[in-house]
Formats: structure tokens, C-alpha cells, sequence
């Protein structure tokens, strides 16, 4: 099981989102986060803008980091945001998400989709207001 999770936040979002519904969730241990034990660290990151590009470069930094520090690039799992994978008051899907999935895969990282859903997305995903993915 992983002991590192990195939750990717679309940048522009970021804008507008703390990310702290990400990381409460994570914290809590809810949702996509529930199985990870407890002595699993938190990392936010953004993908570095449309159209996602940057993200490369910011792996191999942390590819680097990890190695600096001791840790296993095995002990990675990267998730990706819900503000990336869903439809939600933020924004529609990424329509780079999966352009980034390729590059997370390369760089040889287990990607999970989606972090947090508000009971308002749910509700209106219920309206057809939102779709889920």
C-alpha cells in the first residue's frame, strides 16, 4: 500500500480551490482515500496548466526528491482531483485528463480517478445536471 498519495489539481481551478475538501477527505480517510493506513503522507500538486504538459516535469522532480530522501517510487499512488475527472460547479472534465493518465503511466505511477464529490454535485449528477464519469 502506498505511503505517499499525490493528488494532481487542475491549475486552473486552483484559482478558485483551496483543495481542502481534497484533503479533508484524504485526512478522514473517505471515499477514494479510505484504504490508505494511516502513516500515508499527503501531496498536492497541479497538473501545470492546459494542456497538461508540465506535469512531466513535475514527476521527474519528484522522482528525484524521492530518491534524494529515501523513498520508493513504489510506495507512489498519484489520484487524480475531482475537478479533473468530473463534471462539477468548478468545470466540466479535463479535456487533457487523459493525455496526463499517459504520462503518469510512463512515468510507471498507479493513477486512481477522483478525490472528493460534494453531496451538491451528487444531488445534481441525481438531476442530470452533471454527469459522472
Amino acid at each position: 500500500m502506498s505511503k505517499l498519495v499525490v493528488v494532481i489539481q487542475c491549475d486552473i481551478v486552483t484559482k478558485r480551490c483551496s483543495g481542502y475538501a481534497c484533503m479533508n477527505t484524504f485526512v478522514n480517510r473517505k471515499d477514494t482515500f479510505a484504504d490508505y493506513p494511516p502513516d500515508t503522507r499527503f501531496l498536492m500538486m497541479t497538473c501545470g496548466c492546459c494542456c497538461g504538459a508540465g506535469l512531466s516535469a513535475k514527476l521527474e522532480n519528484l522522482a528525484k526528491k524521492l530518491k534524494k530522501y529515501g523513498d520508493a517510487k513504489e510506495n507512489v499512488t498519484i489520484h487524480f482531483a475531482s475537478c479533473i475527472v468530473s463534471d462539477s460547479y468548478h468545470r466540466p472534465p479535463c479535456p487533457f485528463r487523459n493525455y496526463m493518465a499517459q504520462i503518469i503511466e510512463r512515468k510507471g505511477y498507479p493513477l486512481v480517478h477522483g478525490t472528493y464529490i460534494s453531496r451538491m454535485t451528487e444531488e445534481k449528477r441525481k438531476q442530470g445536471t452533471y454527469h459522472a464519469l
